[in-house]
């Protein structure tokens, strides 16, 4: 008696295969999207770390391109610190144009400032993402020199060095640097002044006032980042919801087509002497398995596609902030919601299944 009934609750017919692979793409749908939704806010969540353990960052006024500090008065600034010199130009090398973000960094200690990189009084150092811009927009190595324009003066032949050996977390790896007193002799206010200064340490805030400095609330800004990441990450959760939704729907309509479908055999498994509970369980057994099938199945093959999306990424050029891990809590949803939305939709069906044992047409006496 068991045979029977374990082969019709574990029997696939076209419909139910289908049904089946429908649960798949659904499962793999809310399982890559979550997945990457959660590589995004660890991506974001390690970026902004890096930011909020950065050193102190003191501007004057409240952007940093317009700001400008004496650099006059940096001698009477305690303690070790770096000062910034940052500029918007435009550089020509390849035969291509671009725009660029043009640096100059000076470490002081003791009052005492030096500018160790680049070298040479001419030179144009371009960092590895910059260098990899470029050599995407011409198809070709970085050149062994450019021209650069800023402050309405244009630059030529710019010997280009490797990039800086070191850099701090806070900078981006897209910069042009150069040294502070070729900015200086190119425009002696502007190019004279200090854009920012970063230290470890943070200033007294007489100094601070003195000074005209306003500290850029870093703290600040990364709880903001994440605030808008878990505002993304929010509304996704709602999505498990919807693909309950649809996996009953999908369950309902194909365990009711295989009731009606399905009458010769309920009175086959009737004159067996199966119970209605028993037929009713069959067809609730049989929803469970068809949804649990097309979760696992589109559970692995929504960590397929979330894993294949972060890799190709960068090949389209767009930035790599994602971080997987295994998505377990995503996998956990998955499966529970498919598991809950099979029983409920299946109740209908299997009822029916049993409304139909105690009918007389359909068991044979």
């Amino acid at each position: 008696m068991s045979r029977p009934i374990l082969r019709l609750a574990t029997r696939f017919t076209r419909r139910t295969r289908m049904t089946a692979w429908a649960i798949a793409f659904a499962c793999m749908a809310l399982v890559g999207t979550l997945s990457l939704a959660d590589g995004f806010a660890n991506g974001v969540g390690s970026v902004a770390d890096r930011i909020g353990s950065g050193p102190a960052v003191y501007i004057r006024g409240r952007e940093l391109l317009a700001s400008e500090i004496n650099a006059d008065v940096l001698s009477e600034i305690p303690g070790d610190f770096l000062a910034l010199r940052a500029h918007s130009g435009e550089l020509e090398i390849n035969n291509e144009s671009l725009p660029v973000m043009v640096v100059a960094l000076v470490n002081y200690h003791v009052g005492n400032g030096t500018n160790p990189f680049p070298s040479g009084t001419r030179d144009l150092s371009l960092d590895a993402g910059l260098r990899e811009r470029i050599q995407e927009m011409s198809e070709k190595p970085v050149g062994s020199s450019g021209n650069l324009s800023l402050f309405g003066i244009r630059l030529t032949d710019l010997p280009i060095v490797p990039p800086p050996p070191t850099r701090s977390p806070l900078f981006p790896d897209t910069w042009a640097y150069v040294r502070a007193d070729l900015l200086a002799g190119m425009d002696l206010v502007h190019g004279g002044s200090v854009q920012a200064i970063l230290m470890n340490a943070s200033l007294d805030p007489s100094m601070i006032s003195r000074l005209g400095l306003t500290r850029l609330d870093a703290v600040g800004a990364v709880g903001f980042v994440r605030a808008g990441v878990a505002q993304i990450q929010a509304p996704l959760r709602l999505l498990a919801v919807v693909i309950g939704l649809v996996i009953a729907l999908l369950v309902y309509a194909a365990m009711s087509l295989e009731v009606h479908a399905r009458g010769r055999e309920i009175a086959t498994l009737r004159s067996l002497g199966a119970s209605p509970g028993k037929v009713a369980a069959v067809y609730e057994a049989q929803a469970i398995l068809i949804s649990l099938a097309g979760a696992v199945l589109g559970t692995a093959i929504g960590i397929v596609v979330a894993q294949a999306v972060v890799s190709f990424a960068p090949l389209f050029g767009f930035p790599n902030l994602v971080i997987l891990t295994p998505p377990l809590g995503a996998i956990g949803l998955t499966l529970i919601v498919a598991l809950v939305a099979a029983v409920v939709a299946g109740l209908v069906p299997s009822r029916r299944a049993a409304v139909l044992v105690r009918s007389k047409g359909a068991v044979s006496s």
